[in-house]
């Protein structure tokens, strides 16, 4: 019987895939599961939650630049877009601040006042280490420059604002520095990172204490056996990895090409100069008859 039940057993797809991800928090009817990682996340109670893009059309899991994120709705007054970034996350702080422009824009039509404007926050859990900060969650904001003293101006104000607004807001969390503190489980975003890290032991243990963490730790066992979701998961990560060689590829034509033409320029100058061609040779790795066709 424990054998039946051992070659029933399927290897869990990863939280750590944004395809697996979205499908996971956020999927119509999860409201629930994406509520408490979004409590865990910002620290705040959540009374009302909708998801705004619930649907994943079958283009955008083929489409190599494609962005799975979820977007969502909580008590009428912020929108949130939350990014699983598992690729390259090159310039990601100005991704991050596009991404957020995008949400301000999409909120306010051009009739309406600003004051309409609602609060917008962008999360972005990465499977990198990108931010200098000695964190693996860093929330950053709009803030002022402190005061340069020639620009004082005594208002009396015994403390000035540090900030332009809350209204914009930045999370962006580092699974690996995450995974290099291993922490022992002392609130609900480390039982959620240790799940969406793919840690399955601590994610048994974390799903007994949390019935949100349990759904969806069920939920991603269903999701690993069913032959279909499989594939849409190889799918998109085989999208994920012809894009990484590509760019990978590009990189290095690039160097090469760059390198090529680092040569030719060196030997031409040394040329103009008289240099013995045999020496130009040594210097720069060019045959004769490309020396000489300079």
């Amino acid at each position: 019987m424990n054998n039946l039940n051992k070659s029933k057993e399927v290897d869990m797809l990863p939280l750590s895939n944004d395809y697996v991800f979205k499908r996971i928090f956020g999927k119509g009817g999860n409201e629930k599961i994406l509520k408490s990682l979004l409590e865990a996340i910002l620290k705040i109670n959540i009374q009302k939650i909708e998801i705004k893009n619930p649907e994943i059309p079958k283009e955008s899991i083929e489409e190599k630049l494609s962005i799975l994120d979820i977007k969502a709705e909580i008590n009428e007054n912020t929108i949130i877009d939350i990014e699983l970034q598992v690729g390259n996350t090159t310039a990601i702080e100005r991704r991050l601040v596009v991404y957020n422009a995008k949400l301000i824009a999409g909120e306010i039509k051009v009739s309406e006042k600003y004051q309409k404007a609602k609060d917008t926050i962008v999360i972005c859990i990465i499977n990198d280490n990108v931010v200098k900060r000695n964190a693996y969650l860093s929330l950053a904001m709009l803030k002022y420059e402190k005061t340069e003293e020639i620009r004082y101006v005594n208002m009396g104000y015994e403390k000035e604002e540090e900030y332009l607004t809350d209204m914009v807001k930045y999370y962006i969390i580092e699974l690996p520095k995450f995974k290099t503190k291993k922490p022992k489980v002392a609130d609900l975003l480390e039982k959620w990172l240790y799940v969406i890290g793919g840690d399955q032991k601590m994610m048994e243990e974390c799903k007994k204490e949390n019935e949100e963490i349990k759904e969806a730790v069920e939920q991603l066992k269903q999701m690993s056996a069913d032959e279909y979701e499989r594939e849409l998961y190889e799918i998109r990560e085989r999208s994920r990895l012809t894009y990484n060689t590509e760019m990978y590829e590009a990189r290095r034509k690039g160097l090469e090409e760059g390198e090529e033409r680092s040569k030719k320029e060196i030997a031409k100058k040394m040329k103009e100069k008289g240099t013995d061609i045999k020496f130009i040779q040594e210097v720069t790795g060019l045959t004769e008859e490309e020396i000489n066709a300079l």
